[in-house]
């Protein structure tokens, strides 16, 4: 209560000097991205909050573990700590191919803790997560607009693995996920499992991590900036193999932060590589399904540069903004370049975009249109994966890859934007149970 109405009783606490907002906003920036402190499973989405939908239903007693296998694809340089082997920030010109395994919370936690804290309000059950092993398969040298059609062993052993594992899951599909920056290798693997967890463990989840540092000064000076733009060759590279040597019928991407730069270029290299076959002939070689662009730390103008080549490449685009993006907003600040792509204020020049080039694949969800209904606002930069409305429709996405009006998604005044309603949780619970008819 001290502090309730306190900016009327202090004159000085009215006063807010450009210096003041800009170092807020600095603050904002460095703690942006990532986090010092350990990572914790993502909240609960309110799609399974009241057990219309139950997730895990389907999986047999020998996946209903709180450990979850994951594939990777590297840029970064391995380290050799005592006997285990990991990740750090030196890039490399290969391809480090292999599967990795999270934990989620300790020895002590059961898959009855876990599935109670996935379909709950997580209020006294969050789990941490953690690396329990890391299994080095293959390496694969890297070139700009050549995938080798010739693997070792090792990189045979790895698809084959990939191939097993899509065998057994619901959707024969594959979730690529691209982290932002400052985060290293456990952050990226992390994200990775919780996302495929709370999808129902229906897919074959993948993280690539590319070489970003863990000091946020890195990324201001530009030097993971670059790191970002070098890494679309190995994501080039890591797609094209995918699409060759895996059985998967959809191969889907989920792009955040700084990880919409790798992404995007890697996306338009590929169309450039490919000039000479149409969008329906590229879709059927490279398999792209769903590719999401999640608080997007990517430069306006480059990114509607190379989003017709998205377009052509993929059977759905998904663009989230946010008018209150703080790490978006300092890095317009204090890194130039402009408007972000995952900023509110870019919202109508994505929308001029795809209406002149007549583009029917890309949707854009702007988190924060109708927040006076709702009464809140869906704000910060993480807000794709730890609000669970957000997340809801992140996982439906992911799990279905149906259309926003199918997924309790609502339109927006403006053509081609949708937004959550202030009655969303039923909106998608309805939808879940419409569409999947009650199993997920």
């Amino acid at each position: 209560m001290f502090f309730k109405g306190i900016e009327n009783r202090h004159p000085l606490a009215r006063i807010k000097t450009p210096l003041i907002a800009l170092l807020g906003n600095l603050l904002l920036l460095v703690t942006g991205c990532s986090t010092t402190e350990p990572l914790m499973l993502m909240p609960s989405p309110v799609i399974y909050q009241g057990g219309v939908v139950d997730p895990f239903a389907h999986l047999v007693p020998a996946r209903q573990i709180p450990v979850l296998p994951i594939f990777y694809a590297t840029n970064r340089g391995p380290e050799a700590e005592s006997d285990a082997l990991s990740y750090g920030n030196d890039i490399t010109q290969d391809l480090h191919l292999g599967q990795a395994v999270v934990q989620i919370g300790d020895e002590t936690t059961k898959w009855t803790d876990l599935y109670e804290a996935s379909i709950n309000d997580q209020t006294g059950l969050l789990l941490p997560l953690e690396l329990e092993s890391l299994n080095e398969q293959a390496r694969i040298p890297i070139a700009a607009g050549l995938a080798p059609d010739m693997l070792s062993e090792g990189a045979q052993r790895y698809f084959a693995d990939i191939n097993a594992e899509l065998a057994q899951v619901e959707d024969r599909q594959i979730l690529v996920y691209v982290h932002g920056t400052k985060v290293g290798f456990l952050n990226s693997a992390a994200l990775t499992a919780e996302i495929d967890h709370f999808s129902g463990r229906d897919y074959v989840g993948l993280a690539f991590a590319w070489p970003s540092h863990q000091n946020i000064l890195n990324y201001l000076i530009r030097e993971d900036v670059h790191r970002a733009q070098s890494s679309s060759d190995a994501l080039a590279t890591l797609l094209e193999l995918l699409a060759r040597h895996t059985d998967a019928e959809r191969i889907n991407v989920l792009a955040y932060s700084a990880g919409a730069r790798v992404t995007s270029r890697a996306l338009d290299q590929l169309r450039t590589q490919y000039h000479d076959q149409s969008s329906y002939q590229l879709k059927q070689r490279l398999r792209i399904g769903t590719v999401i662009f999640a608080a997007a730390d990517v430069e306006l103008t480059p990114f509607l540069e190379r989003l017709g080549s998205v377009s052509d490449l993929a059977e759905q685009v998904v663009i989230t903004v946010s008018d209150e993006d703080n790490a978006l907003i300092a890095a317009r600040h204090y890194m130039g370049g402009g408007n972000r792509a995952g900023e509110e204020r870019s919202e109508s020049a994505e929308q001029f975009f795809i209406h002149e080039h007549q583009i029917t694949n890309i949707e854009i969800i702007d988190v924060s249109a109708g927040k006076q209904a709702r009464g809140f606002d869906i704000s910060g930069h993480h807000y794709w994966y730890r609000h669970p409305w957000i997340s809801s429709d992140m996982v439906f996405l992911l799990r279905t890859g149906l259309r926003p009006e199918r997924r309790g998604l609502d339109f927006s005044e403006l053509e081609g934007i949708w937004y959550l309603s202030n009655d969303y949780p039923e909106k998608v619970r309805r939808a879940a149970q419409r569409e999947m008819t009650g199993r997920w």
